[in-house]
């Protein structure tokens, strides 16, 4: 939109910023050069207002439990407890906030879980069984258990990937135990197993670079089977990126024709979710294979966080509008963004709960927290160029058009600077306040902000209030 105004005889143009969405930054930022970090784009439904046409802030994260093992390796939930590794001790927290320390799981990455309802298998650096009538852990062994790798559940049977191998093996009905004959091998391609995973009823066997897709039979002696025809020639270069997502199964993809990009299935199909901006990011990272994600809802949208802790980033898939945001915790020490605080997940007593990847701390991860646990959360929006064609602009104001008049009562400042070589180097940055408590016709305007050939604006902000932004105007001259 451009409208044309005058005052005192000099013709001002008014035009729209696009301040609202999403994370392309390319890394030929000629092209696109936009970022939202801890922001995400808001579809509004009512049909009055633009598909997208606001940023939210991302939740933040309140402290519940404080574990004395070490960093979260991974939580599960069960009816009436979670089950919690952190560092190398299993603990249990129930409905009231108890917390019982049951045993030792040994090794430091990352753990998986599942159960049959009267056990529950933990596999990482090995294998145990957590019987949930007593409380008790026990590591799973013997000749004929050929070791783990993940696990999954399947019609009242644990199933597991061995490791290093294209098998899978399976316990009996209701327990744990296993037999030498009790495996099976992915029959298509000769790739290694990655994981196995449970979706739909069926078992889905992902590969290094193919995936196969296996039902149950209902025969005790071979319980599983592959589908004939269900078979897709892409595979996954990080077993921990694979998480559940709605009814679809999403992960960080490698086959014959390369890797990096994130699919997520559609019936017997992986279908790409990830844009060119990010898989050239991600070509970029120096290791992928340590990827990892989670999946969660809240309202109304359904959020995939994708980790990638060797380059410390974390890139967030909102499945309501189809569009990416960034996730970040700010180091104030090196002042730089870092991959979000939480690296695990579970949802309990109605709360959505994640682990630290740094320490014992368990959060609730809610848009009512408007700090990490108290540290600041730096949000963030770079917006594409405007006049991208080159003509000299001269920039006589910006009007932000956000939610004004908190109800805090802190004097939250907004900062703005901008760029006019997209994005490679910054001006100084000026303050406006978005608003004490009540004033709630605030107007946030800067002025006197130069001329330019391509000018990129960056919004700023990192008070503990809630940062609502709809758009923004320009005046030129």
């Amino acid at each position: 939109m451009q409208a044309m105004t005058c005052q005192l005889g000099v013709i001002m143009a008014v035009i729209d910023v696009p301040i609202v969405g999403q994370s392309y930054h390319l890394k030929d930022w000629a092209i696109d050069c936009q970022r939202t970090i801890n922001l995400y784009p808001q579809a509004v439904e009512s049909g009055n207002a633009p598909q997208v046409s606001a940023l939210i802030p991302t939740p933040g994260l309140i402290k519940k439990y404080e574990l004395d093992g070490g960093a979260i390796r991974g939580m599960y939930a069960l009816t009436d407890r979670v089950l919690v590794v952190a560092g190398g001790t299993l603990y249990t927290i129930d409905k009231i906030g108890a917390v019982l320390e049951i045993g030792e799981i040994a090794g430091v990455n990352r753990v998986t879980f599942a159960d049959n309802s009267l056990h529950v298998m933990i596999v990482g650096a090995a294998a145990y069984k957590y019987t949930i009538a007593n409380n008790t852990l026990a590591q799973i062994s013997g000749e004929e258990f050929f070791g783990a790798s993940d696990v999954t559940v399947l019609d009242s049977r644990l199933v597991w990937t061995v490791p290093k191998s294209g098998r899978i093996q399976w316990s009996g009905l209701l327990n744990t135990e296993t037999t030498a004959l009790s495996y099976a091998t992915a029959e298509t391609k000769s790739d290694d197993l990655v994981r196995t995973i449970a979706n739909g009823g069926q078992l889905w066997l992902i590969g290094e670079k193919s995936t196969e897709i296996w039902s149950s039979t209902g025969d005790a002696n071979l319980p599983f089977q592959r589908m004939s025809g269900a078979f897709i020639p892409v595979g996954c270069v990080a077993k921990d990126s694979v998480c559940q997502f709605g009814q679809s199964l999403v992960w960080l993809s490698q086959s014959d024709a390369g890797r990096g990009q994130i699919v997520m299935t559609q019936g017997y199909q992986a279908q790409r979710i990830s844009n060119h901006a990010i898989e050239y990011e991600i070509a970029s990272y120096s290791r992928i294979d340590d990827a990892y994600s989670f999946a969660y809802q809240e309202h109304g949208h359904s959020f995939l966080l994708m980790t990638f802790p060797s380059a410390k980033k974390t890139w967030c898939f909102d499945s309501t509008t189809n569009m990416w945001h960034e996730r970040s915790f700010y180091n104030t020490e090196t002042n730089k963004h870092e991959q979000h605080r939480a690296a695990s997940y579970c949802y309990f007593m109605n709360a959505h709960l994640v682990g630290d990847r740094l320490n014992g701390k368990v959060y609730q991860l809610t848009p009512s927290a408007q700090t990490d646990d108290g540290a600041s959360i730096l949000r963030e929006r770079i917006t594409p160029v405007v006049n991208p064609h080159g003509t000299r602009l001269i920039f006589s104001e910006l009007e932000l058009i956000a939610q004004v008049g908190q109800e805090t009562g802190i004097d939250p400042q907004i900062i703005l600077d901008w760029s006019d070589d997209r994005g490679k180097t910054w001006s100084h940055s000026q303050q406006q306040s978005l608003g004490k408590i009540g004033e709630y016709g605030k107007r946030v305007i800067f002025r006197r902000l130069g001329q330019s050939f391509g000018r990129v604006f960056r919004i700023r902000m990192s008070d503990p209030v809630r940062l609502v932004i709809t758009g923004a105007k320009v005046k030129l001259r």
